[in-house]
């Protein structure tokens, strides 16, 4: 098998809740890729790059796009572009958020300008989290994502608590929304999760997700309204990919309102580039804040951390399949060619991938170590 195939398309396993089964693995990342029409960045006619970003290292980082071409010429032709993504602060980070943050750092040391929104309002509504709590996490996530190397001075980083430009936004593209949109965008683990632990449940999203979603396409929205940009491409998970759909009907309907008298020349474009699912420990689908147990977070001790990673893999069939290289390849600034090595070592060599874990966790325990520093 050819690395650069193996690499680009990270594989999951089956994992099982109470009522049915969730699986992230190849042959649901084929069939999302199929149902939505997704360009797979697996393709052989994948020619473009983003900034400096080369074809290989976009294919060694995300899973797939939806105008991600169209993107990459609009910034070449020098029109204002931004990538949009964020997170939900229920919690301290977990190697989930970390990969998002590294892939921004990525792309803005590429060139291109990234806007990242840390989800205070996000997790107060979504996650049924303290607004004290909530908001109290906003200043060590600004602080850490800083020291991880996210650039202020040519990108945006924001809460969403005191944006009430946002807010006002929210409720003028209000009217473009019903909730037969919000069902539809329900992403699966979500509705899956809460089948299995509540009985005669069904996949129609609450009110208080609806309106966390609704504040999430206002921020892209208001990416243009405010900001000026002319073309937004939303970085998020493989799973959460029908809240870039969500946003591109809004902004359809509101195209099309002829009476529309305050959205006056309306053009503004919305795409999405997707990654894959790093899986959990402990067989969880992968990690989330919300599933304890399922990853590592950055308040964890090191000694915790390293036991993680070098003793806990679990069985693996493929590297592709081992959360532990799904990491390397997904939660670092590592190289192509260190991302190789890691691939190569977890597959043929044990003595090799045995040091290769123990630099990576070494890397991790002093990544983590910036977390209210």
């Amino acid at each position: 098998m050819i690395f650069l195939g193996c690499i680009f398309s990270i594989i999951g396993s089956v994992f099982t809740m109470s009522i049915e089964k969730i699986v992230f693995d190849e042959k649901y990342y084929n069939r999302v890729i199929k149902e939505y029409a997704y360009n797979s960045f697996t393709a052989e006619h994948i020619n473009f790059s983003l900034g400096n970003l080369s074809k290989e290292e976009l294919q060694a980082k995300w899973l797939c796009h939806d105008g991600g071409d169209l993107f990459a010429e609009d910034f070449r032709k020098g029109k204002k572009c931004i990538i949009a993504t964020g997170f939900g602060l229920s919690g301290v980070p977990h190697v989930g958020t970390l990969s998002q943050i590294l892939k921004a750092v990525r792309l803005q040391r590429a060139g291109i300008p990234v806007s990242m929104v840390i989800g205070d309002l996000d997790a107060y509504n979504n996650k049924n989290t303290s607004l004290y709590k909530t908001l109290e996490l906003v200043e060590p996530y600004r602080k850490f994502i800083i020291s991880l190397g996210f650039d202020v001075s040519n990108s945006i980083l924001r809460a969403q608590f005191d944006d009430l430009d946002t807010l006002r936004v929210f409720y003028l593209i209000g009217r473009y929304m019903d909730d037969n949109l919000f069902d539809k965008a329900e992403e699966d683990l979500h509705g899956s999760h809460r089948k299995s632990v509540q009985k005669n449940s069904n996949t129609k999203m609450y009110f208080r997700r609806k309106l966390s979603l609704g504040l999430m396409t206002a921020d892209f929205i208001n990416l243009y309204m405010r900001e000026k940009y002319d073309h937004v491409l939303v970085m998020l998970g493989i799973d959460e990919h029908k809240f870039v759909g969500l946003a591109k009907e809004v902004t359809k309907r509101i195209n099309k309102d002829v009476n529309e008298d305050y959205f006056t020349d309306f053009n503004l474009k919305i795409g999405g580039i997707y990654t894959t699912i790093i899986k959990g420990f402990n067989n969880f689908p992968k990690m989330s804040k919300s599933i304890k147990g399922s990853g590592i977070t950055v308040d964890m001790k090191p000694e915790k951390i390293k036991d993680l990673i070098m003793n806990k893999e679990g069985t693996y069939d493929s590297p592709e399949n081992n959360v532990v290289y799904q990491m390397i390849a997904n939660a670092s600034l590592y190289d192509l060619n260190e991302i190789k090595r890691a691939y190569l070592a977890c597959k043929h060599d044990i003595q090799k991938w045995l040091k290769i874990k123990k630099d990576y966790a070494d890397m991790l325990i002093d990544v983590c170590s910036k977390w209210k520093k």
